[in-house]
């Protein structure tokens, strides 16, 4: 079981940059081509949040279109850069964001693999929240998939990162604290996985012993790893990526970073050239960032 994770998309209207700089639309659809010519083809891509920009309507058009490309049954995530009824009204053939209720949470199985897509959109705020009406949710459907191998998807992750400014947009302490509480009822939980950080990081989450949760790459730009107390807030044009989660019977999850290429190589250890596996890096489209 391989499920593909993009995060952050940021998509924004047409004519638009992010940051003033990045033509995340464009960058969206070389992951999308990228993740296409994956060998071996992901069951699955979820995108877990932060899918637009400001939210402006017309964003969600231009997203509509980015990820008509992709030929992998997906699933979304809202974020706190998200409009949830303005993604309900732009994808209505996706009918899972409307069995939560109020909030875009959800429950998918894939094959032996179950998802639980969680909102922790806490607006007009940038931070996230845990009300208790989610963590119920949470807590019902995590014992009605008990003995499944779960994989918890969420924007906000339940940790803080040492990236300061971006801790100050964090979960909330009283939400982590009940997320917490949830989680550590149930040991089937293999992963909690999510976005909002623009990075790859991985940590244990507090109070729920042996459940690791992940961040991913942004599909387009990154926030720059400022680990210094007070370092300000920017961007960097690191490579973007996406993450590829892979299940297997035994072994559980194992989590693979992969970068949006081009790149030189591959090459034997004595230097000679070797002919890309598909789906490897070197084998996908050139990477551009536009800028003005």
């Amino acid at each position: 079981m391989l499920l593909c994770q993009i995060t952050d998309l940021h998509v924004t209207r047409p004519g638009a940059l992010a940051c003033g700089r990045v033509d995340t639309a464009q960058a969206l659809r070389r992951a999308i081509a990228a993740i296409n010519r994956w060998t071996p083809r992901p069951d699955a891509v979820i995108a877990t949040g932060d899918l637009i920009d400001t939210p402006h309507s017309s964003e969600y058009k231009v997203l509509r279109e980015c990820l008509a490309d992709l030929d992998i049954p997906l699933y979304l995530v809202v974020g706190n850069h998200d409009h949830r009824e303005g993604l309900r009204q732009a994808f209505p053939e996706h009918v899972y964001l409307r069995t939560g209720q109020a909030f875009v949470q959800y429950r998918v199985d894939l094959g032996p693999l179950t998802v639980l897509a969680l909102d922790t959109q806490d607006p007009p705020g940038a931070g996230g929240h845990l009300c208790e009406a989610r963590l119920t949710w949470l807590d019902t459907e995590l014992r009605a998939c008990e003995g499944r191998p779960t994989i918890v998807a969420m924007h906000h992750p339940p940790f803080d990162t040492g990236i300061e400014f971006m801790d100050g947009y964090g979960l909330s302490a009283q939400a982590r604290a009940g997320f917490a509480r949830v989680i550590s009822r149930h040991s089937h939980i293999e992963r909690v996985i999510c976005g909002h950080l623009h990075r790859s990081i991985h940590a244990g989450v507090e109070g729920a012993p042996g459940i690791m949760a992940s961040t991913c790459v942004s599909t387009a730009h990154q926030i720059t790893l400022g680990l210094v107390p007070g370092a300000p807030g920017s961007v960097t044009l690191e490579p973007p990526g996406f993450a590829m989660h892979l299940w297997q019977p035994g072994a559980g999850v194992r989590t693979h970073l992969a970068y949006v290429g081009p790149f030189d190589g591959p090459y034997t250890f004595e230097g000679e050239s070797v002919a890309p596996a598909p789906g490897a890096p070197s084998d996908i489209p050139d990477r551009h960032i536009d800028m003005p």
